[in-house]
């Protein structure tokens, strides 16, 4: 990797959560937060903890997946707040963000990753300008991660 993290925010499959762990160099998993109202405030939280240990490198790529995804720009948000890079989102069969919901969102490139091929959400996601792949998500964020 290039000297950047990949954090699994909290909501993947358990499965899909170990096999990317196991793939991704440098992947690290928060752990899960069930609230959604108090989500975005505690995987911030769950980020700075994991930069002070030292188990976090920025810029980081942030990888949500299913319905919490639509929190990604709020997330974001927050991350420029605490002066933390970010390099990408991966965004796994995610309930899309909305539109505007942060203005100046995304501000690194986004991927989604669909592992039905015939998905739907792929046409909104490229109307978007955002890179669509389909297939294994666990390889697809491997592949994202190792990218320059």
């Amino acid at each position: 990797m290039n000297g950047s993290s990949v954090v699994l925010t909290s909501g993947h499959p358990d499965s899909l959560a170990a096999a990317i762990c196991d793939v991704a160099a440098d992947a690290v998993a928060l752990p899960p937060f069930d609230d959604d109202d108090t989500w975005v405030a505690r995987t911030a939280l769950a980020i700075t903890a994991a930069v002070t240990e030292g188990r976090v490198t920025p810029p980081i790529l942030l990888i949500a997946s299913e319905a919490l995804a639509r929190h990604a720009p709020a997330l974001g948000f927050a991350q420029r707040a605490a002066r933390r890079a970010v390099r990408g989102y991966v965004l796994i069969d995610p309930q899309l963000p909305q539109a505007g919901q942060v203005s100046d969102w995304p501000d690194a490139p986004v991927t989604v990753v669909l592992t039905d091929a015939d998905d739907s959400r792929a046409r909104d996601a490229r109307l978007r300008g955002w890179e669509v792949l389909t297939g294994d998500a666990a390889q697809l964020v491997a592949d994202v991660a190792a990218r320059p």
